[in-house]
């Protein structure tokens, strides 16, 4: 499941039954994980791992406050990788969770566009 109902389900049961609560939560989100992905990408160019780590961290958080979990858990995994020493193999795994991410981000985009176009 790309979406946690039971978290997204108390968001919506937070809006006062107009969806501005909720349009303005997916808005803001959508602002900050595309603001994140451009970061991240800056911060590979340059092999920035702990730049990187942060800003999974960072991500992880959002994702989750919005149920938006698939993104979340990647993110997480992306966090606790990049920690590591930055060898090829991790600069290779995090390449690949962030395309990872990405995917997921982009299907996750889509189920929140149409529950709550912005």
């Amino acid at each position: 499941d790309i979406i946690d109902m039971e978290v997204f389900d108390q968001i919506v049961e937070l809006d006062d039954g107009d969806s501005s609560f909720v349009s303005a939560m997916v808005t803001e989100y959508l602002g900050q994980v595309d603001s994140t992905f451009n970061k991240m990408d800056k911060a590979m160019e340059t092999k920035d791992l702990i730049e990187i780590s942060q800003l999974g961290h960072f991500l992880k958080g959002s994702s989750a406050a919005l149920g938006v979990k698939q993104v979340s858990s990647t993110c997480e995994k992306i966090q606790n990788i990049a920690k590591g020493t930055p060898t090829d193999k991790t600069i290779e795994e995090v390449t690949s969770l962030l395309k990872r991410v990405k995917e997921e981000y982009g299907a996750a985009k889509i189920w929140l566009l149409e529950y709550c176009p912005t």
